[in-house]
């Protein structure tokens, strides 16, 4: 198996997720930086057209969304713990990177939030990120929570966190899948400027904070969109073990049938090709791209929509 690439820009918060998560797994990664808005040449053809930002690929395989990255970095670093806490960790993981997420964007849109994360933009970059969202949301308002009352609801969310946290994680000595959830909505938080006090009153959470962030990147190596390119062009996908689609969940779909996946919330741009597998988990379609030859896109099961091309 080739070398994990992650396809990121610093400042993502869900791409801190997959950062930590290698961190805290010791695996070899390698680093592409992206821009934080389109275009995008170099990944499209890898990714099929897929917008939001957390991509990671392994030679012609490309996993797209967080919770099927998690999945994969778990099998390949043989640890078997990241999902033991079964259904609750992995709802919990599910709230934070949803209700928790949109909590987390809207106390960045406070004006005085806004200020401190603009403030090292030109005016021309803020234009282009905000046409950039406004396409990426469909038209919908880019913040789906009122920004004004993000900070009470943020604050009774730690409140209840406070209470919950003691020397260690969320399900007892080991990190769950919910923890990295949590955290890179946190360290979102955290790290703007006029947001960092609100952790203030939380020394609990602070600590838990630290525990996090301690587990680090890892030694990535920084590898161009060019020479990831050519690595998904090079090399064959690998279908996935025992490759079948459930027929639970096709609604009358069938492998081999030309399918379009999109994110059901935002970002709904479909993804198209041959449906090769799909269960609780995880769906894995092919694509034929001009560019980059036969690639398997991989989705998560949940947050996205299947249907017939």
């Amino acid at each position: 198996m080739s070398t994990p690439i992650l396809h990121h820009y610093p400042p993502s918060l869900f791409s801190e997720k997959i950062r930590t998560l290698y961190g805290y797994l010791g695996l070899e990664w390698h680093s592409v930086i992206i821009p934080p808005i389109m275009p995008r040449p170099h990944l499209m053809p890898l990714s099929g057209g897929y917008r939001k930002t957390q991509i990671m690929q392994i030679g012609a395989n490309i996993y797209c969304a967080t919770e099927i990255i998690c999945r994969k970095l778990a099998e390949i670093s043989g640890n078997t713990t990241l999902y033991a806490p079964g259904f609750a960790a992995e709802r919990l993981a599910r709230w934070a990177d949803t209700e928790l997420f949109r909590t987390t964007v809207a106390l960045n849109f406070r004006p005085e939030a806004l200020a401190a994360q603009m403030s090292t933009m030109s005016e021309a970059d803020i234009e282009a990120f905000q046409k950039d969202r406004a396409e990426l949301s469909g038209g919908a308002p880019i913040v789906g929570a009122d920004p004004a009352a993000a900070e009470a609801h943020f604050q009774g969310m730690m409140a209840s966190l406070e209470d919950s946290l003691n020397a260690g994680f969320l399900f007892g000595d080991t990190p769950s899948i919910a923890d990295f959830s949590l955290y890179h909505n946190l360290w979102f938080v955290n790290g703007n400027s006029a947001n960092s006090s609100l952790f203030e009153p939380w020394p609990n959470v602070r600590d838990y904070l630290e525990r996090m962030t301690a587990f680090g990147h890892g030694s990535p190596v920084d590898l161009t969109p060019e020479d990831a390119l050519a690595v998904g062009t090079d090399a064959e996908p690998v279908p996935p073990g025992g490759a079948s689609v459930d027929a639970r969940l096709a609604a009358g779909i069938h492998a081999g049938d030309r399918v379009d996946v999109t994110p059901d919330d935002y970002g709904r741009f479909p993804v198209s090709g041959e449906l090769i597998h799909r269960t609780s988990t995880e769906i894995v379609i092919e694509r034929i791209d001009e560019q980059a030859g036969r690639i398997m896109v991989h989705f998560p099961n949940a947050g996205f929509e299947v249907n017939q091309a």
